[in-house]
């Protein structure tokens, strides 16, 4: 009779001993959440190069590259970008400090000094904030942000509350858009 009694007194006092406890789910979660901050991966000087049919098609490189697989993007910082056409030629170059790909969806938000340039089109791009929707090839600027594109010649126009539809070649400003034209004088001949 004695262990009888050991055993449900062992019991109790396991039982008031492990109620004072209680696992506690927030500690995992924030855990969880910290871990989802912190990168995969991280290479510093990264470059991508994008070759078919013996050819160089498109060059990324970043200053820093930070993968987070959970969180399915990848954060660039002090970005190059170039794309080349079918002869070998520079199409676009396009620079900025940061980026974010989302690889899920192929969108990306783009922020700080950009500027991209289409030597062929002898015309630029300036902003401080953009986003790319792959799906329907669309390009938009910040909130209130202006946006300015300019040719070599000296024509330019800028405005807030840009977008650009590249499937219907489209570029509109919602707001405050001004400019200049420049007639090229070889086009006047």
């Amino acid at each position: 009779m004695p262990e009888q009694l050991r055993l449900p007194a062992l019991l109790a006092a396991l039982l008031a001993v492990g109620g004072g406890c209680s696992l506690s789910y927030e500690e995992a979660r924030v855990a969880e959440d910290i871990a989802a901050e912190i990168p995969d991966t991280v290479m510093t000087r990264f470059t991508h190069t994008v070759v078919a049919d013996g050819r160089v098609w498109v060059k990324l490189s970043a200053e820093r590259a930070e993968g987070y697989d959970k969180a399915k993007r990848i954060v660039l910082t002090g970005v190059r970008f170039e794309e080349y056409d079918s002869q070998g030629r520079l199409a676009t170059e396009a620079r900025a400090d940061r980026a974010v790909y989302h690889t899920d969806s192929e969108n990306a938000e783009v922020e700080g000094n950009i500027l991209i340039r289409v030597p062929q089109e002898k015309a630029s791009l300036a902003a401080a904030s953009l986003s790319w929707v792959k799906e329907g090839r669309r390009l938009s600027g910040g909130a209130g942000q202006s946006v300015r594109i300019a040719r070599e010649n000296g024509s330019f126009v800028e405005g807030r509350g840009f977008r650009a539809d590249f499937r219907r070649r489209r570029l509109e400003f919602a707001e405050g858009a001004g400019g200049s034209y420049v007639e090229d004088e070889s086009a006047a001949r």
